[in-house]
């Protein structure tokens, strides 16, 4: 009986080890293209073809200042900048809104309203009708009739709505009875609250915003607003087989993706469990 609670201590602690090294390995194949990306973008075309897997020796940052001198390159990252930022304040603000009248079922057919929302998960987007409206609306090939089609709750109406659910209806009649609106005590009441969810919706939209090729090749027809998402496809064509200017534009485009998880990353878990409580 003695060996018992002994046998069970080894079996956690090699239980620990296993999960540890599986964890090892999964964040080695996802920081390995990384860096290997980095690597072939501080190469020569020289050393690059001499030896593609080796460790750079020349650390060339002359292929950056190239991308960066590029024409339209530097105008097409702020535009991918603007629509991100835009889009996401847009969305979250919207959906807060609703998220909070549909999880405290305000209106009538609420439950319906969410399923609606929830189809827009699962659901390709409708782009006929969504050109036909933009178009009808005149502004196909503006940017504002692109921001319009990037409102889509989707996943984070789930987020929201099971977050909204674990806060006490007794907050919103305390806050009604001191004369709180119903907006001023979202914005200043449950919105700060609602960071970690707010951090993870942020995360997963903003990585669909910043590599949307499709709807920014179909609705942005002239240069000046195309996204750096679709000028790097450009340079694809431009750089041919010249891997390590190509790899220097990719970690470019992919950096503000990568410095976004870094800085929220702490939340994502946070906000999924707070989010799944009552979702």
């Amino acid at each position: 009986m003695t060996d018992q609670p002994k046998f069970t201590q080894k079996l956690f602690k090699l239980s620990y080890i296993g999960i540890g090294l599986f964890i090892v390995v999964v964040s080695i194949f996802y920081i390995f293209p990384i860096a290997m990306l980095l690597n072939v973008s501080l190469k020569t075309s020289t050393e690059f073809t001499a030896n593609p897997v080796s460790l750079t020796q020349s650390f060339h940052i002359e292929n950056y200042r190239n991308v960066l001198r590029q024409s339209g390159f530097a105008r097409s990252f702020f535009n991918s900048v603007w629509y991100t930022v835009v889009s996401n304040v847009l969305t979250l603000f919207v959906t807060a809104l609703a998220a909070f009248v549909i999880s405290r079922k305000y209106v009538k057919y609420s439950g319906f309203f969410y399923m609606l929302f929830m189809a827009g998960i699962f659901l390709p987007n409708p782009l006929i009708p969504q050109f036909r409206l933009i178009d009808m609306l005149g502004l196909y090939g503006k940017p504002l009739g692109y921001l319009l089609l990037r409102i889509n709750p989707g996943i984070i109406m789930l987020l929201m709505v099971g977050y909204y659910k674990t806060i006490p209806r007794e907050f919103d009649e305390a806050a009604a009875l001191d004369g709180c609106g119903t907006i001023r005590y979202i914005l200043q009441f449950l919105l700060p609250m609602s960071k970690p969810v707010f951090a993870t919706a942020t995360i997963l939209y903003s990585v669909g915003v910043w590599n949307d090729l499709i709807g920014t090749t179909i609705f942005l027809t002239s240069p000046k607003y195309y996204p750096v998402i679709r000028v790097l496809f450009m340079f694809v064509g431009q750089y041919g087989n010249d891997w390590p200017p190509l790899a220097a534009a990719v970690f470019i485009v992919a950096l503000p993706v990568i410095l976004i998880f870094l800085i929220f990353q702490k939340y994502i878990i946070e906000g999924a469990v707070a989010a799944g409580l009552k979702g």
